[in-house]
């Protein structure tokens, strides 16, 4: 007598895939996460760090470079002929035209923030005391190369830089270490709009959310605030989320509603996914 095949487990194989996430390798084209560089230009026109960085890196370009202060930042000179050309929330900019005369890198903390990414992955050097474009980034540049620019920008921003630097009120570094899985989790429930209270009891695995928990020093500390300064801010810079806002707030807060875009699905697949 033969005996009925016995049914695959769901839980192994999901654990299965949990543990490839955590192990791919974002560059693998045939890894369990692959990240799409065939994005055309007019596909990233929502994606304000991309917009920055392009900008950043072509005006670094035409000017041969420029000179770092001793403390390794942008010149004040350099940072001012940026100000009008970044993508900026109405707030910033306000701020920036304030003080404009006098701003330094680290006061426009979107040119700051860029900049080290784009040395994270690559894209420009600081050598002898100056900042230039790398051949690398050179090549990145043209419109044509807009999507690989992006995966490269992405790759540096979520796996080479310390998410833990943009936020740095509470260390939670668990959240970087499964950045594949909070992905997935957030393709599968925020397809629709899905409120940001509650969401990281859907997106982090267990022990990251345990350690999230554990940080929160204060009553107002809340799982939606952490969870929004480490995936869900970066994420809505990158355009790969939208929000429909509870609040005027420039970012995104437990009052919002967010739901993964368009250009998420296109960029952002997972083959083998249970």
């Amino acid at each position: 007598m033969i005996m009925p095949a016995t049914p695959p487990d769901p839980r192994i194989a999901l654990q299965r895939h949990l543990t490839a996430l955590l192990c791919a390798d974002w560059n693998d084209p045939a890894g369990p996460l692959r990240l799409n560089d065939r994005l055309a230009l007019a596909e990233l026109a929502n994606a304000p760090f991309f917009l920055n960085a392009r900008c950043l890196l072509r005006v670094l370009d035409a000017s041969g470079g420029t000179p770092a202060t001793a403390a390794g930042n942008l010149n004040r000179a350099f940072v001012q002929r940026l100000t009008d050309l970044l993508v900026l929330p109405d707030a910033h900019r306000e701020s920036v035209r304030y003080y404009s005369k006098t701003l330094n890198e680290q006061e426009l903390s979107p040119l700051h923030l860029t900049r080290i990414v784009c040395q994270c992955g690559k894209l420009i050097a600081h050598r002898q005391k100056r900042f230039t474009v790398t051949r690398r980034a050179r090549t990145l540049l043209p419109d044509d190369q807009a999507g690989a620019l992006y995966r490269q920008l992405f790759i540096a921003h979520f796996r080479h830089f310390n998410l833990g630097y943009r936020f740095p009120l509470r260390d939670v570094p668990g959240i970087q270490q499964t950045f594949a899985i909070v992905l997935w989790r957030l393709a599968q429930v925020a397809r629709d709009w899905t409120p940001v209270d509650g969401l990281a009891e859907k997106v982090l695995i267990l022990p990251v959310l345990e350690q999230l928990r554990a940080v929160q020093t204060y009553p107002m500390d809340t799982d939606a605030w952490i969870l929004a300064g480490y995936v869900l801010n970066p994420l809505l810079d990158f355009g790969l989320i939208n929000k429909q806002p509870g609040t005027d707030w420039p970012g995104i807060s437990d009052k919002d509603r967010i739901r993964v875009t368009a250009l998420f699905r296109r960029f952002l697949d997972f083959p083998n996914e249970p």
